[in-house]
């Protein structure tokens, strides 16, 4: 088993790599309850205790798309608006969002059902864009499988 860290977003028909390098990727979970308070009894009680769905922000640059590297405004530029439309899925706006895969050892980890919350992209470095992403996973757990499965 070998990870390799490759976000990625797979709408169903083709696996998209996010632009390159990553910088930042962060998955909150949260939980959610009822909680019971019995007046002049010490402690409360918790009820119905439930995950929430997944927080996924993603932070990166825009220097390389699927291994190839954008030298200029232009290629930058066209790796943006390429990553927004991805993250525009027709449809019921659904999508699987892959942290890690590779292919060759069938090593995969992904959320499922997931949906773009923002984007933003810093296009005022010639150099050097920049841009972050904020995905929402209605179903908490995180999958071992391929795309589509």
């Amino acid at each position: 088993m070998s990870f390799v860290f490759r976000p990625a977003i797979y709408d169903g028909s083709a696996l998209y790599e996010l632009p390159r390098p990553v910088t930042r990727l962060r998955v909150q979970d949260s939980w959610d309850s009822a909680d019971f308070k019995v007046p002049l009894r010490d402690g409360d009680f918790r009820a119905g205790l439930s995950r929430d769905g997944i927080e996924i922000s993603v932070e990166g640059q825009v220097a390389t798309q699927a291994g190839v590297l954008l030298a200029d405004e232009g290629a930058m530029f066209s790796a943006v608006a390429e990553l927004r439309e991805r993250l525009d899925t027709q449809g019921d706006g659904r999508f699987e969002f892959f942290i890690y895969h590779d292919t060759t050892s069938s090593t995969f980890r992904k959320f499922k059902s997931c949906s773009a919350g923002r984007t933003e992209a810093d296009l005022s470095s010639a150099r050097l864009f920049s841009y972050s992403l904020l995905i929402h996973a209605e179903d908490s757990r995180l999958y071992t499988t391929g795309p589509g499965d």
